[in-house]
C-alpha cells in the first residue's frame, strides 16, 4: 500500500513539474507590418487610410510586441499640391496618432513597438537631413539605443523571453558617403555572434534577395550589394536566425535561402505591385506565392507570428483585409523550426 502511495505521489510531483516547465515556456506572439505610407503623392496625411484599421486589428491580437519594417510615412514622396509637402514631423505625428491602439508614444504605454527606418524616412536619392532628423526625434528616440554610435535608435537589438530581434538600418552606412543600401556589417556580425537566444529574428526595410520586383523596387536594396548581403546572411546563418523580415516591396511573399526565411511584409497600405516568379532571385526557394499575382489582388494586411518555446517552433499566419466583405481573412500560413546547429559547415 505504501509503495502504491509513493508511486502516485511521484507521478503527481512529476505532473506538477511538467506543468511548471510548460508554464515557464508558454506560447507568445508578435506581429510584423510595413509600408504604411499613403498610396498617393497628393496625400492629405502622409499615411495610409488603412493604418488605423490595421492598428485596431493588430491590437486585438494582443501580441507581446510589434515590428514595423519601415516606410511609415510618405516622407519625400509628395506632389506640390499636397498640403503635407515637407511637413515630415506632421506626417510622423499623424502616424503616431493612427498607431495609438497599438502603442501610445505620448504616455509610453501599450504593446511594445519596434520600428526600422525605410527609404521614405531617409530621402529619394540620398539622405535628406530634415527628414532623417524628424524621424530620429519622433520615432528613433523611442527605440532601443544599444546600436552603433552613429545609428542610435536606427540599428539596435531587443530581447524578449527566449527570442532576440535585431533591427538593421539600411541607410546609415554608405559608400562614398552617397550610395546607400548597406547595413552595418561589423556591428551585425559581432552582435549576432553574441548571446544564446533560442530564436533569432532580423528585420530591415529592403529585401536581401530579389522577389519579383523588376522595375518596382527603388534602388538600393540589400541585394544591390551582393557581397555585403552575403556577409550578413552568413552571420545570420551562424547565429541560427530563423527569419529575415523586410518590406519596401508593396506585397507579401516569402521564401527560403540557405535555411533562413525571407518574409516580405510590404502590404501595409501603400500602392501595391504585382508579383511575377520569373523575376525572383533563383537562389530563393519560394513558398508563397508560387504563381503570378496582379497588383489589384494584393490586400492590406499584417503577419501574426506565434512562438512556441517548448517545441522550438514559430508559426506564421497572414491576416488580410477584404474591403468588399469588410472582414479579416487568413492568407499564407507556415511553420519555422529551430535546429540544434543551423550554421554552415
Amino acid at each position: 500500500m505504501k509503495a502504491f502511495s509513493r508511486f502516485w505521489l511521484l507521478a503527481f510531483a512529476t505532473a506538477l513539474s511538467l506543468s511548471a516547465a510548460e508554464a515557464a515556456q508558454p506560447k507568445w506572439s508578435f506581429v510584423v507590418m510595413g509600408d504604411t505610407r499613403d498610396l498617393t503623392t497628393d496625400t492629405l496625411t502622409g499615411i495610409s487610410p488603412d493604418l488605423a484599421l490595421l492598428a485596431q486589428a493588430i491590437a486585438a491580437e494582443k501580441p507581446d510586441l510589434v515590428l514595423h519594417t519601415g516606410d511609415l510615412i510618405n516622407g519625400y514622396y509628395t506632389s506640390k499640391s499636397s498640403p503635407m509637402t515637407g511637413k515630415y514631423r506632421e506626417m510622423l505625428e499623424n502616424w503616431k496618432a493612427a498607431i495609438r491602439p497599438v502603442y501610445d508614444f505620448d504616455t509610453k504605454k501599450g504593446i511594445p513597438l519596434y520600428v526600422i527606418r525605410g527609404n521614405h524616412e531617409d530621402g529619394k536619392f540620398m539622405t535628406e537631413s530634415a527628414l532623417k532628423k524628424a524621424y530620429e526625434e519622433k520615432i528613433g528616440a523611442f527605440m532601443p539605443q544599444n546600436g552603433p554610435e552613429n545609428e542610435k535608435g536606427l540599428t539596435y537589438s531587443v530581447t524578449h523571453k527566449g527570442a532576440r530581434f535585431v533591427a538593421l538600418d539600411a541607410y546609415s552606412t554608405k559608400i562614398l558617403k552617397v550610395i546607400r543600401g548597406y547595413v552595418n556589417e561589423s556591428w551585425a556580425e559581432s552582435h549576432l555572434a553574441s548571446g544564446n537566444a533560442a530564436f533569432t529574428f532580423v528585420f530591415s526595410h529592403p529585401p536581401a534577395f530579389r522577389v519579383g520586383t523588376s522595375g518596382k523596387s527603388p534602388f538600393p536594396d540589400l541585394y544591390s550589394h551582393t557581397t555585403s548581403r552575403d556577409v550578413l546572411w552568413k552571420s545570420m546563418k551562424k547565429a541560427g536566425a530563423l527569419a529575415f523580415f523586410c518590406g519596401h516591396i508593396h506585397l507579401y511573399c516569402r521564401g527560403t535561402v540557405k535555411g533562413i526565411e525571407q518574409v516580405v511584409v510590404g502590404n501595409g497600405g501603400a500602392n501595391t505591385v504585382s508579383y511575377d516568379p520569373k523575376e525572383t532571385d533563383p537562389l530563393i526557394a519560394m513558398h508563397y506565392p508560387t504563381s503570378n499575382v496582379a497588383a489589384t489582388q494584393i490586400k492590406t494586411g499584417y503577419l501574426l507570428m506565434t512562438v512556441d518555446e517548448s517545441t522550438g517552433t514559430t508559426s506564421g499566419v497572414q491576416k488580410l483585409w477584404n474591403p468588399e466583405t469588410r472582414a479579416w481573412e487568413t492568407g499564407d500560413n507556415f511553420i519555422l523550426a529551430t535546429t540544434p546547429n543551423r550554421s554552415e559547415s
